[in-house]
C-alpha cells in the first residue's frame, strides 16, 4: 500500500470527501486516502450532491459521515492535503510537528489556487468543483508516481 493521503476542508461534507472519493477512483489500491475537516461536526452527513457526482464514478460514499481533523489523523497521513491557503496556514499553526508534510491541493499544479467551497450551492457549482479537484489530483498523482512530491513549482 502506497502513502497515505487525508484532505481536509472545513466540514468535511462537501471539498475533502469529493476530493476522497475522486483520488479513490483515481488511484485504486496504490494510496490510502481518507479526509476530515477542521470545524467538521462528527457525523454529519456528506452533501448530497457530492454523493450524486461521486456515486456516477461508481464511488458510493452516501455512508459517510464527517469527522474533525484530530491529532492521530494528523499523525497518520503522510500528506495532509487542505483545498485552501488559509487551511494550510491554520493546520500548520496548529500541528506544527506536521508542517513539512502539509501541502494544499492546489500547490501540487503548475499555478497555486485554492479550491473554493461550494456549500450551499448548484449540483452545477459542486460540478464544477468537482472538475477542479480532479485535475488538481491528477497534478498529484503524477508528481506522487514520479517522486517529485518535495519539488517545488514556481510560480
Amino acid at each position: 500500500m502506497g502513502p497515505k493521503l487525508l484532505f481536509v476542508c472545513t466540514g468535511n461534507t462537501c471539498r475533502s470527501p469529493l476530493a476522497e472519493g475522486m483520488a479513490r477512483a483515481m488511484f485504486g489500491d496504490s494510496v490510502q486516502v481518507s479526509s476530515a475537516g477542521i470545524d467538521a461536526w462528527d457525523g454529519d452527513e456528506v452533501s448530497t450532491h457530492v454523493v450524486k457526482i461521486l456515486k456516477e464514478q461508481n464511488v458510493d460514499i452516501s455512508q459517510y459521515g464527517a469527522r474533525r481533523v484530530s491529532d492521530e489523523l494528523m499523525a497518520d497521513a503522510d500528506w495532509i492535503i487542505p483545498m485552501t491557503q488559509a487551511q494550510e496556514e491554520g493546520l500548520k499553526r496548529r500541528f506544527p510537528q506536521c508542517i513539512h508534510k502539509i501541502r494544499r491541493l492546489g500547490d501540487w499544479g503548475d499555478g497555486k489556487r485554492d479550491i473554493l467551497d461550494p456549500w450551499m450551492g448548484s449540483l452545477e457549482v459542486y460540478r464544477q468543483t468537482a472538475q477542479e479537484i480532479r485535475e488538481l489530483l491528477s497534478n498529484l498523482k503524477r508528481q506522487l508516481l514520479t517522486g517529485n512530491e518535495s519539488t517545488e513549482k514556481k510560480a
